[in-house]
């Protein structure tokens, strides 16, 4: 027998204690949906089995349907309550719920990949958010991973133009990258794009002579090891850095002279 908890969550209609419901599913902080297993059998194949399964009642008369002394029975997950009730509202045939923070819809991702509910689904709550400059200006990379996770392509585009500045060698950020999109691909294509970048670079700056700090005098247009070269690729890239670069006289942008 399980021991009933409480949360300071609170539980939105229609799962909440006065809904109707003929199964109870326990957050992992304790707060409690009443839900039908008809309709979260037909969204999750996982949650289908789950109500095959043996599992715990509350020996609280508070889970009970009307009329009826027989507690409901009790499925506890590893969700958290906010997760847990947004899922429930992207399953049930009702309004369709606000995702917030990049955090929670990586949450969910998790969530309905484990319990098997279809990534389209997902995509359609998530695409807003995704598209925020809010969103991609404070977390890029989960953005990012997020967006490759659920194979929305435009999405990840998008937001790896905001990952510019990060350094992708880097151990953390490397492995963030992988983990949270489970994918390592999601990481080499961050890479091809810098090599993308880079080569098409060179190939501007070659358009434009190098006056001064020449490497060979015979060889005008060489930029193999002149520092003055060097120098304005980087400072070419620093300026590619911003996700949407303003480009008012593309000569000065480029730093070509005449």
């Amino acid at each position: 027998m399980s021991t009933p908890t409480t949360s300071p969550f609170l539980v939105q209609p229609p799962f909440d204690a006065d809904s109707v419901g003929d199964c109870i599913i326990q957050a992992s902080d304790g707060a409690q949906f009443k839900v039908l297993r008809a309709i979260l059998g037909m969204a999750s194949c996982v949650s289908r089995d789950m109500f095959d399964m043996p599992s715990p009642q509350s020996d609280s008369g508070e889970n009970t349907k009307k009329g009826d002394s027989a507690p409901l029975p009790v499925i506890p997950v590893s969700e958290d309550a906010e997760t847990v009730q947004i899922m429930l509202q992207m399953i049930y045939p009702i309004a369709p719920p606000s995702i917030q923070s990049i955090t929670l819809a990586n949450k969910l991702a998790t969530a309905c990949a484990k319990y098997f509910i279809h990534e389209a689904k997902l995509q359609l709550y998530v695409r807003n958010i995704l598209s925020q400059n809010e969103s991609l200006e404070s977390d890029a990379v989960g953005c990012y991973t997020l967006a490759w996770r659920l194979g929305m392509e435009r999405e990840a585009i998008a937001a790896s133009q905001y990952l510019h500045p990060l350094d992708i060698g880097d151990k953390i950020v490397a492995n963030r990258i992988v983990t949270e999109s489970g994918d390592l691909g999601a990481l080499l294509a961050l890479w091809n794009l810098r090599v993308r970048i880079d080569n098409a670079l060179d190939d501007l700056l070659a358009l434009a002579p190098v006056h001064v700090d020449m490497a060979c005098g015979s060889h005008p247009f060489s930029h193999g090891t002149s520092e003055g070269y060097r120098k304005r690729k980087e400072d070419l890239r620093d300026r590619m850095t911003s996700p949407y670069p303003v480009c008012d006289d593309v000569q000065a942008f480029l730093d070509f002279k005449a």
